[in-house]
């Protein structure tokens, strides 16, 4: 019969040492046991550092690949093929290309609203020659059509041979319907083009104004023009004569006179309260209680009647530390 243990690993079993013997065999066991194996904690702890420090590292590394750079749109001038090279470019190229893009589109709008302004002003200055030139050839042809007016038959040819007479005036009145339907013509013509003309002023004029920024802004609009106005009516300009041949040039040196003109209103009215002072200081009683300010008075007569005197510039100076200027 086989043995148990027949095929298994060999196992040293020490002879029978007694009671004592086994109790020592067993320490040492325990010894060498506790000399291997590290403690339950300080394994644990390793453990949890190394799997720390393992997961760390992996989602640093997770980050760092998910994480994708900011994404930018596309110029809106690009093409899909462009477009879609844009999107595979790194954020710094896509950042670089749409400035550069965008520096061109401004360019671009600049160019094209400066060539659009110079379109503007030539038709409007080929559409005035145009205007011009049409009056001038309206003025030339009215006297041109003068010449050639038709004349009465002679009412003494009517005594003489009324036949002929009769047949001479037939023949004037048509000539003379003729020539009244051509003058007309020519006289609308030089109407149309002085209507022309007008337009193509208030046309200019109304972009030269647009120009000042009170008058682009709606808010100031009104009361810029209302200074001009208060100036025309001061200098005597005609509000309707302004309104219909007045240029922006006009307009904006209306609005400057009133600018100097409520200046010199202010200084006027300076002056005027300083005169008063001066007159109340001469018309005081000798000993009366002086008014709140006679120091100053009394400052200011000094200096100017030395002033009056010399002439000096130190007492110039004087005179306006007194007026407080």
């Amino acid at each position: 019969m086989a043995h148990p243990n027949e095929g298994s690993e060999a196992v040293d079993v020490p002879e029978s040492q007694g009671d004592d013997g086994a109790v020592a065999a067993f320490a040492d066991y325990l010894e060498n046991e506790d000399e291997e194996l590290p403690e339950d904690g300080d394994a644990d702890e390793d453990d949890s550092e190394a799997e720390l420090d393992e997961g760390e590292e992996a989602d640093g590394d997770e980050q760092e690949g998910d994480e994708p750079g900011t994404a930018i749109e596309a110029p809106v001038s690009l093409n899909a093929d462009e477009k879609a090279v844009f999107a595979q470019l790194p954020p710094e190229a896509q950042r670089a290309w749409a400035a550069s893009e965008t520096r061109r589109n401004g360019q671009v709008q600049d160019a094209t609203t400066k060539a659009a302004n110079a379109q503007r002003a030539a038709e409007a200055h080929a559409a005035e020659a145009h205007s011009k030139a049409k009056a001038v050839f309206a003025e030339q042809l009215a006297q041109f059509a003068g010449h050639f007016s038709p004349q009465t038959p002679d009412p003494e040819l009517a005594r003489v041979n009324p036949g002929e007479y009769i047949a001479q005036k037939a023949q004037y009145d048509a000539m003379k319907a003729q020539h009244d339907q051509i003058v007309q013509q020519v006289s609308a013509l030089g109407e149309e083009a002085a209507q022309e003309i007008d337009q193509a002023f208030i046309q200019q004029r109304d972009r030269e104004l647009l120009a000042i920024p009170e008058v682009a802004n709606e808010e100031t609009r009104d009361g810029y023009f209302g200074r001009a106005f208060e100036a025309a009516q001061a200098l005597g300009y005609d509000r309707e004569i302004l309104l219909r041949d007045g240029n922006a040039t006009d307009f904006k040196a209306l609005v400057s006179a009133q600018g100097w003109k409520e200046k010199a209103d202010k200084y006027d009215a300076i002056m005027a309260k300083q005169m008063r002072r001066v007159r109340d200081a001469k018309t005081a009683k000798p000993g009366a209680a002086q008014p709140k300010g006679s120091r100053t008075t009394r400052a200011l007569t000094d200096a100017t009647t030395r002033l009056r005197k010399t002439g000096s510039d130190a007492d110039a100076i004087a005179a306006f530390e007194a007026l407080g200027i």
